[in-house]
């Protein structure tokens, strides 16, 4: 039987500074113990269920868009 490939829908990288804020803020912004990350372009974005708002999370490097 071969194995079933899903499509991959995106692709996150995490720098070491960036694992430990979401262990610092795992409480804050998780809800029913998971947290949520929103990929964009711009970076990592917790979102804050009790404002609405989001928390930069961050950007572990540049797009290649931005390499020189």
């Amino acid at each position: 039987m071969k194995s079933i490939r899903e499509p991959k829908l995106a692709t996150a990288e995490f720098s070491r500074d960036m694992v430990e804020t979401m262990l610092t803020y795992f409480d804050v912004y998780a809800q029913d113990g998971v947290l949520k990350v929103e990929v964009t372009d711009w970076g990592l974005w917790l979102p804050n269920t009790v404002t609405g708002g989001r928390q930069f999370l961050g950007l572990a490097r540049l797009p290649d868009t931005y390499r020189q």
